[in-house]
Formats: structure tokens, sequence, C-alpha cells
């Protein structure tokens, strides 16, 4: 199965766009001191389709809301199981991936 990473970089604020399966995607990243935790926002052709969408592992983040651009799954990447805190995330210690559409029905 193909997959491609989408790197998080180390600033707990940061917004890019790539494309998803065709789709162009706006992505706004934050890291919530107060929560601990990532989330994201994203656009999908312009369109605003998730607001505050936490980071957790072992989740397909996009699969309830049917947007038609595949997966987005956060995993460990090594020997030790991590949460995506802070560091972790940037770090690449835990790594965000993105699956396409024809790739997840296979």
């Amino acid at each position: 199965m193909a997959y491609r990473e989408i790197t998080i970089i180390d600033a707990p604020s940061q917004a890019f766009t790539t494309t998803l399966a065709g789709k162009r995607c706006d992505f706004v990243v934050n890291y919530s001191t107060w929560a601990g935790r990532w989330s994201f926002d994203l656009d999908v052709e312009g369109i605003r389709v998730l607001s505050g969408r936490k980071i957790v592992l072992g989740v397909d983040l996009l699969q309830p809301f049917n947007l038609g651009i595949g997966s987005l799954i956060a995993a460990p990447w090594g020997d030790e199981e991590v949460e995506p805190g802070r560091t972790e995330l940037p770090s690449g210690r835990v790594r965000l991936f993105h699956y396409d559409p024809a790739e997840v029905a296979a």
C-alpha cells in the first residue's frame, strides 16, 4: 500500500497547502499547550470541512467525514509507543501519513 508522509515542522502553529487525491487541501495545524494536543483545520478546494480535529494515533482522521481524499493516520515511528505531543510530531517520533482513496479501497 502506497502512502505519503505529511511533515509537521517544529512550530506550534503552521499552515500549508498540499494536494490529496487531486484536490487542493489547505491545512492549519496547531499545538494547544492547554490540551497538550495537536489539532488541525482543513479546507478542501477552498471550503472549510474540518475545524479543530485532534490528531490521535491509529485512527483514520478523515474517514468519518467521507471527504473523498483518502485517509490520514498518525502513527508512532520507532520502537517506543508515544503520543503525538509537542515534540513527537515535529521530531518524527510520531508521523502523519496520507493514503490515497484508491489505495484504501484496494
